[in-house]
């Protein structure tokens, strides 16, 4: 199945200051959250989170479905089979690609020695809490 995710527009900030190219960040995180996911067959609504305007951000990968899963909401959501099959399962994957952008801005964060790069990598993924004088 054809699936298309970005990043948040929350997001945006912290992947345009951590010194890796956001692209690869998204693409990196679409690969951890489908690398175990399972279908489940019950239909999750997508979230309504506003997501970042650059299409460039915008990945797209196929991944393999459970196909019982995968008829089980099509027997309740869409019956007809008119909706694209992605919009019958956004709502399962897209927060844990969401989450696992998250997770590589900390590790990217974590990981910034400032004796090895330059550059803006020691505002990537800054939260509360983390007013460090340079």
């Amino acid at each position: 199945m054809d699936v298309r995710v970005t990043a948040l527009e929350r997001q945006a900030a912290d992947l345009n200051a951590c010194g890796i190219n956001p692209a690869h960040v998204v693409r990196a995180a679409l690969r951890r959250a489908t690398k175990q996911w399972q279908l489940e067959p019950e239909f999750v609504s997508p979230k309504s989170d506003r997501t970042a305007k650059p299409s460039s951000w915008r990945m797209r990968t196929t991944v393999a479905v459970d196909v019982e899963a995968l008829t089980a909401i099509m027997a309740t959501e869409d019956p007809l089979d008119v909706c694209s099959k992605w919009s019958l399962i956004r709502g399962q994957l897209e927060p844990l690609v969401w989450m696992q952008i998250d997770a590589i801005l900390v590790e990217l964060r974590q990981d910034f020695d400032p004796g090895e790069r330059t550059g803006a990598m020691p505002q990537c993924g800054r939260g509360p809490g983390d007013d460090v004088e340079p």
